[in-house]
């Protein structure tokens, strides 16, 4: 990893707010009424832009700014805005082969890199690019239903669902598929392992195919890991109780809040000991993926991991028209078996039959954009990386006390004045906010205060703006 003296002095970008004042929706809800009267007369265009515009920068959060620390998603760069302009002109749908077949083409080719960076065969394996993460953990929670909640399974008995529910039109039984027969002949519930840590995606996809009755809490050991001894434990006893049917269970690359890392190394034997689908949620944690020093401290046992959740929006490009989520697997049968309405085989890239999708723009051109540097991008995350370290040091320097462990550039971090009751962690990202720095509150762990949770999230934040950001940081609790 670089050194804090290799990542260049440069001046305080503290002039750049991430932040601006408050303003709720419905005060400007009722300025474009009556800014823009379209039951009188007809207006303008330009008067239209220039309104966005001008409310645009007075009140939406510039996440283009260095002192974004608050918001996972990425500042523009000139070569992902251009491509995201030519995808844009162009209209570019890849779901219709026949009319877009150079765009569908570079989407392939970005989907390909992806997959090798996470060690899977695209020749065996899928990708495709979703609206963010949370299509793509539902993406996730429907192939692995249609994977493991199925005769073809030796972890779902026969006595598991109701043989009489399983058949065609004409009466006749058929062997018990998930895709075909849903949720109604099971006897046992269908059941997600997840922990704190979780993303609430994972909740929400939950409602919609199987009830959040359907989730169990994994513990967490002292580093807010999954603990993979007691998941161990709890799918043993859920089987054995004849109540449940353990079939997934969500690691997490990253965490929105608090930025820990699972112990894939160690969830990979509990989910073939016991027949699960291994997903990994690695939105913004994925990026490790193209850096050989931070791969290995993220992804090691990724190789046990049945499919992946990454957003290169978060990471890579802007998040741009329709967002661009990636959806990873290596089990390129089971997407086919889940999607695949056609009546016939269908190539991977047929998304309308592999994907929960129909039209969709391309992404592959502005995700290109960025992996056409390998080398570049490597350092870059390198560099980001070390910010996050010299941001711990000087915290800790300045007496506050680091509530989560990753390696990743996310650091929480609570102050004593915030264990005594002096100030809180909404209090500092107030008075963060005043000062231009978005930082946000998390809660961590039962019974303590919240943390302040600042990451390393654009490209153009320096040593100097963390300096910065520690000074106001230390002011805040003085």
């Amino acid at each position: 990893m670089k050194s804090a003296a290799g990542l260049g002095k440069q001046e305080a970008a503290s002039r750049i707010p991430a932040t601006r004042p408050a303003i709720a929706v419905e005060t400007l809800r009722e300025e474009i009424a009556r800014a823009l009267p379209t039951n009188k007369a007809d207006l303008a265009p330009e008067r239209l832009i220039d309104l966005f515009n001008a409310l645009s920068d007075a009140y939406d959060t510039d996440v283009n700014s260095p002192l974004n620390m608050g918001y996972y998603c990425i500042d523009a760069d000139v070569a992902s805005l251009v491509a995201l302009a030519e995808t844009e002109r162009r209209a570019a749908n890849i779901a219709v082969e026949g009319q877009h077949p150079a765009a569908l083409a570079f989407e392939l080719h970005s989907i390909e890199i992806v997959l090798r960076a996470f060690g899977i065969d695209p020749s065996r394996g899928h990708g495709h690019y979703t609206s963010g993460g949370t299509e793509a953990n539902l993406t996730a929670m429907v192939v692995a239903l249609g994977d493991r909640m199925s005769h073809r399974s030796r972890f779902l008995p026969e006595a598991a669902y109701d043989a009489a529910q399983c058949a065609d039109e004409a009466g006749r039984p058929e062997p018990y598929e998930y895709f075909r027969h849903g949720v109604l002949p099971l006897k046992v519930r269908p059941t997600v392992y997840v922990s704190s840590q979780t993303h609430a995606s994972v909740h929400k996809n939950a409602r919609t195919l199987i009830g959040t009755s359907s989730i169990r809490t994994v513990p967490v050991d002292k580093d807010l890991r999954m603990d993979a001894g007691a998941l161990d434990r709890m799918v043993a006893a859920d089987r054995d109780s004849g109540l449940f049917a353990p079939f997934m269970v969500v690691g997490t690359v990253g965490a929105t809040g608090s930025g820990i890392v699972d112990q894939l190394a160690e969830l990979g034997p509990v989910k073939e000991r016991h027949g699960l689908w291994l997903h990994v949620d690695a939105p913004w944690g994925g990026i490790a993926a193209f850096s050989p020093e931070l791969k290995a401290k993220c992804l090691a046992g990724i190789e046990g991991a049945d499919s992946i959740t990454f957003d290169p929006h978060k990471t890579l490009v802007p998040l741009g028209a329709g967002g661009a989520g990636m959806f990873l697997t290596r089990h390129r049968a089971a997407v086919e078996r889940s999607f695949n309405v056609s009546g016939h085989p269908v190539e991977t890239y047929d998304l309308g039959y592999m994907s929960l999708q129909g039209s969709r723009v391309n992404n592959g051109l502005r995700v290109l954009s960025q992996l056409a540097e390998p080398r570049r991008l490597a350092a870059r995350i390198e560099r980001e990386a070390a910010l996050g370290e010299l941001l711990r040091r000087r915290l800790r320097k300045g007496g506050w006390t680091i509530a989560s462990k990753t390696p990743l550039p996310v650091v929480t971090a609570v102050h004593p004045a915030m264990r005594s009751g002096r100030t809180s962690a909404a209090e500092i990202v107030e008075h963060l906010a005043e000062r231009g720095v978005l930082a946000k509150a998390e809660t961590l762990r039962p019974g303590e205060p919240q943390a302040i949770r600042l990451g390393i999230i654009s490209r153009r934040t320096g040593e100097a703006d963390v300096e910065a950001v520690v000074a106001m940081l230390n002011a805040a609790v003085a």
